[in-house]
């Protein structure tokens, strides 16, 4: 389902001294935030463009205007909403910036494959923990558990060249994946004159590289483009007389792709391609997944849904529209079969010399495991509670009568509670984290059941974890050094006796969010 979306960023008027714009401003849009479904961190309002809800906005947005407000900027965009009525078919992926380790982030496909290729270079040692995709938008990496995962579910249409790792030490590999197929080269947003594209940068006119256009500047839409929803064109009026430079608005639409001449695959190509005031023409791919592979990939935590941009299959263009499909082909593979085969040739070498020689580990970090921690919170945020706030912490030790090891203290500021499933440490069910109003209760409940079974419980031993399977997760508070950390013991719930034990916080922490 499309819906559209009206976006204004409302400022105070310059007479009001800039310290004190922040509190002019809230006062004065009181009436307005009601009225307006998201506020994003910069402080853009957004608000749903249906007709009841433009009238509605009117009238607080003219008195906001006649007390000296402006908007710096507005737009009116369109919005894919993925629902079981419309369920969306293809995404296209968003790396979300994971580039640490990569050493470009632009790179013409058309250009010879050298041995030492730095596109195909990635120092892995750099790269997040827990982050599966890298790059900026276009080239798309993706990590060894991406790849793992497409294969064990034999989806179709990609393939995966092996990014040869220049890192100090042993971390999980990173490959450029390939596919054969294109998406599409897509629709013009109807509100475009196309006659008027520039032919640089993404509005290419080349034949190889001419694709649907869903946003450009303002000088590029047609005279009469725009909503014909009485009320909001009004409201969008209201907006452009409050703007401070007197700019048209901002418009956006979703990208559309023709059914026709979609990829018969689980993954697809998306054109990039540009070129520069020179006249040189530049190859670019983006990558897209269809809506099974996306819920594949979703489901063992690989992409989150900002990492998948819904895109919408449409079965013929708008009235007026060019067909690009038709007119200019199919799209040119990223790369020739000599560049895939000498880039194979390099990659078989590169993987020998990798395996013969291995990477030393590095030695586990309490700041790399939380690093762990918010990433798998980031992508599994039901899973996971607000950090703990100081009081909640101290009031716990008082509880306790003992002190909560300042590793762990870090850990219940990231989530005070939560749970990782599926972990091999409770036999593929899940780990329960503990919050810290529950560390008393739960530490003196697990310590009489293990008294009732015959085994002996340090005094010294706090409870941190329980799993699903019975059995439970200790801090040794007697063994800590002197950074915070100290010793980790998993207890067997049948026998009360250490099956497992690491030596630090971190290294306890490192396996239970890597390993499943």
């Amino acid at each position: 389902m499309i819906r559209n979306i009206v976006s204004f960023l409302p400022v105070a008027p310059e007479k009001v001294p800039e310290h004190k714009s922040e509190a002019w401003l809230k006062e004065q849009t009181r009436e307005l935030e009601p009225l307006i479904d998201r506020v994003s961190a910069g402080g853009l309002f957004e608000v749903v463009a249906t007709p009841q809800r433009m009238q509605n906005l009117l009238k607080p947005l003219e008195q906001f205007r006649r007390r000296g407000g402006r908007v710096n900027g507005f737009g009116y965009r369109e919005e894919l909403i993925d629902d079981e009525r419309t369920p969306v078919e293809w995404f296209i992926v968003h790396p979300g910036g994971g580039a640490d380790g990569f050493e470009s982030l632009s790179w013409d496909l058309q250009d010879p494959i050298e041995e030492d290729d730095v596109h195909l270079r990635v120092r892995a040692d750099r790269m997040k923990p827990g982050i599966h995709l890298g790059g900026a938008i276009y080239p798309v990496y993706v990590s060894e558990r991406f790849k793992a995962i497409v294969e064990s579910h034999r989806l179709t249409g990609i393939e995966f060249v092996w990014c040869r790792d220049i890192g100090k030490y042993r971390a999980p590999q990173w490959y450029y994946p390939v596919c054969r197929e294109c998406l599409g080269r897509g629709v013009d947003d109807p509100w475009i004159d196309t006659s008027k594209l520039s032919g640089v940068g993404l509005e290419t006119l080349d034949a190889r590289g001419r694709r649907g256009q869903s946003g450009a500047s303002p000088q590029l839409y047609k005279r009469n483009a725009g909503p014909s929803e009485p009320s909001v064109k009004k409201l969008l009026s209201l907006l452009r007389s409050m703007e401070l430079l007197k700019r048209p608005p901002q418009f956006g639409a979703v990208d559309r792709y023709l059914r026709k001449h979609l990829a018969r695959t689980d993954f697809a190509a998306t054109i990039a391609d540009w070129s520069g005031e020179d006249g040189r023409f530049f190859r670019h791919r983006g990558l897209a997944m269809n809506r099974q592979a996306r819920d594949i990939l979703k489901a063992n935590r690989i992409v989150a849904d900002e990492n998948c941009i819904p895109v919408l299959v449409v079965n013929r263009p708008p009235k007026g529209v060019e067909n690009l499909d038709r007119r200019y082909g199919p799209v040119e593979p990223a790369f020739s079969p000599e560049q895939l085969k000498r880039m194979r040739e390099i990659e078989a070498a590169a993987w020998a010399k990798h395996r013969a020689s291995p990477k030393p580990r590095r030695a586990p970090d309490l700041a790399r495991s939380l690093s762990l921690l918010r990433s798998r919170k980031r992508g599994a945020p039901k899973c996971f509670a607000k950090p703990a706030t100081p009081k909640a912490i101290a009031q716990a030790e008082k509880a306790l009568v003992m002190k909560i090891p300042a590793g762990w203290q870090k850990v219940l500021q990231v989530s005070n509670g939560g749970r990782v499933d599926d972990s091999p440490l409770a036999a593929d069910q899940a780990c329960l984290f503990l919050s810290a109003e529950k560390l008393a209760k739960s530490r003196q409940t697990e310590a009489e059941y293990y008294g009732d079974i015959g085994a002996t419980l340090s005094r010294s031993l706090l409870l941190a974890m329980q799993t699903e399977i019975g059995d439970s997760v200790w801090l040794d508070t007697a063994k800590k050094k002197p950074n915070g950390d100290c010793r980790v013991v998993l207890m067997s719930h049948e026998t009360g006796d250490v099956d497992r034990e690491w030596p630090t916080i971190a290294e306890f922490l490192e396996e239970l969010l890597t390993a499943c």
